[in-house]
C-alpha cells in the first residue's frame, strides 16, 4: 500500500502537490455540504470514496467515539464489507485495541504493517482474513480544541509498512477530516447565522480557488515531465531497434551475397569450360538452373533487406509511408516463414497455417509481416525449452461485426510453458521483459502493439497460462 501517486523522486512532489489540492477541493465542497444541510456521515462517505480515488490500493473507515468514551464505531468504510463493519460497532479503546483503538487511546499513529503477527490483533485475526486485509495504518483524528474525535484508518490487502511521505501525507488527510468534523459540531451547536455561512462559503471559495491554481500548475509540470520522459524512452527504443534491425539484416544480406559469390564461381567455371572447348549442354543447362536459383534466392533476401529498411522508417516516425495493398495472406504467411527458416532451422518446431489460400485483404502488410515474426521469434526463444519440439498454429478469416463492417481476425497460438497473470498484464508495456539476462529489451511486443493499435487501426490480445501456452488474437478492420 503506497499513498505516494508516482514513485520518482522529482514528481513526488507534483504528486502531493495534486492529492493534497484535491483533498483541500473535497474540503471545501463538504464544508459546502454541511452549511446546506448535508449529514455528516453523507460528506464524510463523499470524502473517504476521494480518498480512495485517489490511493487505489487502500480502502479507508472513519470511526467516531461513541458516548461515554469507550468505545468507537464506524461511521463511514463504503468498501468494507458489511461483516467487517459489523465487528467493528463498539470498538473498545485502549492501548491494545488493533490500530484505531490504540490510536485513539495513545493519541499517536498506530502502523502495522503484518496484522497476523501483531498482538493488537489476535483477537480480530479471523475478521481480518475474511476481509482481506494485512495492514492497517490508523492515524488519530484531533480536532482544534485538542478533543479525539475517533480515528482515520487504511487497510491494505498485503503487508506494507508507511513511508514518511506516507505518513506525513495520512497525518495530513486526518486534520482536514479532523477541521470537517469540528466544523460539523460548530455548525449543530452554533446555528450559525446567514451572514456567518456566506462568509465560511466565501473563505472556502478562495481557498478552493488557490488549490486549483496550485493544481492546475503542478499539473502542467508533470505533463512536461512526462513529455521529457516520453521523449527520452522513444529516443532509448529507436536506439535499440537500430541495433536490432543491423542484426536482422546480416541475415539477409549474408545469404544474398553467398548466393552472388556462388553465381560469380559458376560464371567463371562455365567459361573456363567454354574456353577449353569442353563445355558440355548439361554443363550449360545446369549453369542455368543454377543461375535462376541464385537470383532468385539474392532479389528474395534483398527484398526481405528492403521491407526491414522500410519497417525501420515506419515505426520511427509518425507518418508511415507505407500504403495498403492487396496481399494474399496465405502466400504472405508463407513468405514471412520462408524469411525466417534460417533462424528458425535450429529449433525444429513444427508450423500449421490455416488459412484460406484465395483469402485477400487489402492492408499494411509491413505491420502484419512485423508482428508475425515477433510473435514467432518469442515462441520460438522464449515459449519452449531447449530442444523441445513445439507447434504453433496460424489461423485468420474474415469476420462481420454487429455493424455488418469486416474484420480480419488472425489468431496465433503456441504450445509452450505460457506465461504468469503478471506477465500478460504487462506484455505491451515498453522495456518490461521476463529475459532481461538472455537479452530482452522489452520492446519487441510492445511495438506489436502500436503496430496493431496505430497503424492497422485494430487490436491484439493475449490470453496465456502456465503451461498451456499463449494465444494472440489479432483483429485488423478491413473497410
Amino acid at each position: 500500500m503506497r499513498l505516494k501517486l508516482i514513485d520518482n523522486a522529482d514528481t513526488d512532489r507534483l504528486a502531493q502537490i495534486k492529492s493534497r489540492s484535491v483533498i483541500e477541493q473535497g474540503r471545501a465542497n463538504a464544508l459546502d455540504q454541511l452549511i446546506c444541510g448535508a449529514s455528516l456521515k453523507e460528506v464524510m462517505e463523499i470524502l473517504v470514496k476521494r480518498l480512495e480515488a485517489i490511493h487505489p490500493s487502500a480502502r479507508f473507515s472513519i470511526m467516531l467515539v461513541d458516548p461515554g468514551n469507550m468505545t468507537l464505531s464506524p461511521l463511514v468504510a463504503p468498501s468494507l464489507s458489511e461483516t467487517f463493519i459489523n465487528a467493528l460497532q463498539h470498538f473498545p479503546i485502549s492501548a491494545t485495541s488493533g490500530c484505531c483503538g490504540a490510536a485513539v487511546f495513545t493519541r499517536q499513529p498506530v502502523y502495522v504493517d503484518n496484522v497476523f503477527e501483531h498482538p493488537n490483533w489476535q483477537s480480530f485475526v479471523s475478521h481480518a482474513r475474511d476481509a482481506n486485509i494485512v495492514a492497517c495504518w490508523s492515524q488519530p483524528l484531533i480536532g482544534p480544541d485538542n478533543q479525539v474525535y475517533g480515528s482515520l484508518a487504511a487497510f491494505a490487502d498485503e503487508s506494507s509498512a508507511p513511508t514518511e511521505e506516507d505518513s506525513e501525507l495520512l497525518c495530513y488527510e486526518a486534520e482536514l477530516l479532523s477541521l470537517i468534523i469540528a466544523r460539523s459540531r460548530n455548525i449543530e451547536a452554533l446555528k450559525l447565522s446567514r451572514e456567518e455561512l456566506e462568509h465560511r462559503v466565501e473563505e472556502r471559495t478562495k481557498e478552493f480557488t488557490e488549490a486549483n491554481l496550485m493544481l492546475s500548475k503542478a499539473l502542467d509540470q508533470r505533463n512536461e515531465v512526462r513529455s521529457q520522459l516520453l521523449e527520452m524512452e522513444n529516443m532509448a527504443a529507436l536506439g535499440t531497434m537500430m541495433s536490432s534491425l543491423t542484426h536482422e539484416i546480416n541475415t539477409p544480406i549474408g545469404v544474398a551475397i553467398t548466393a552472388a559469390t556462388y553465381l560469380k564461381a559458376m560464371q567463371v567455371k562455365s567459361k573456363e569450360l567454354f574456353d577449353s572447348r569442353n563445355l558440355k549442354r548439361s554443363d550449360l543447362a545446369s549453369f542455368y538452373q543454377e543461375c535462376g536459383e541464385a537470383s532468385e534466392i539474392i532479389e528474395r533476401n534483398l527484398t526481405r533487406t528492403s521491407h526491414l529498411i522500410r519497417t525501420f522508417k515506419q515505426l520511427s516516425t509518425d507518418q508511415h509511408s507505407q500504403e495498403p495493398r492487396p496481399i494474399n495472406l496465405c502466400g504472405y504467411i508463407d513468405e514471412v516463414l520462408l524469411s525466417l527458416k534460417p533462424r528458425l532451422k535450429r529449433f525444429g518446431h513444427i508450423f500449421c497455417i490455416d488459412v484460406n489460400t484465395d483469402l485477400e485483404i487489402q492492408s499494411n502488410p509491413g505491420a502484419i509481416s512485423q508482428i508475425l515474426i515477433n510473435l514467432i521469434m518469442n515462441s520460438a526463444q522464449h515459449a519452449f525449452e531447449p530442444h523441445e519440439r513445439g507447434h504453433i498454429t496460424i489461423k485468420a478469416k474474415i469476420e462481420v461485426d454487429r455493424h455488418l463492417n469486416e474484420q480480419l481476425v488472425m489468431v496465433y497460438r503456441d504450445n509452450g510453458k505460457g506465461m504468469t497473470d503478471h506477465t500478460v498484464a504487462n506484455i505491451y508495456k515498453p522495456f518490461f521483459t521476463s529475459a532481461r539476462a538472455t537479452g530482452g529489451t522489452g520492446l519487441g511486443m510492445h511495438i506489436c502493439y502500436n503496430l496493431a493499435v496505430d497503424v492497422l487501426r485494430g487490436s491484439i490480445d493475449c490470453e496465456s497460462k502456465l503451461g498451456k501456452g499463449t494465444t494472440f488474437t489479432l483483429r485488423i478492420p478491413l473497410n
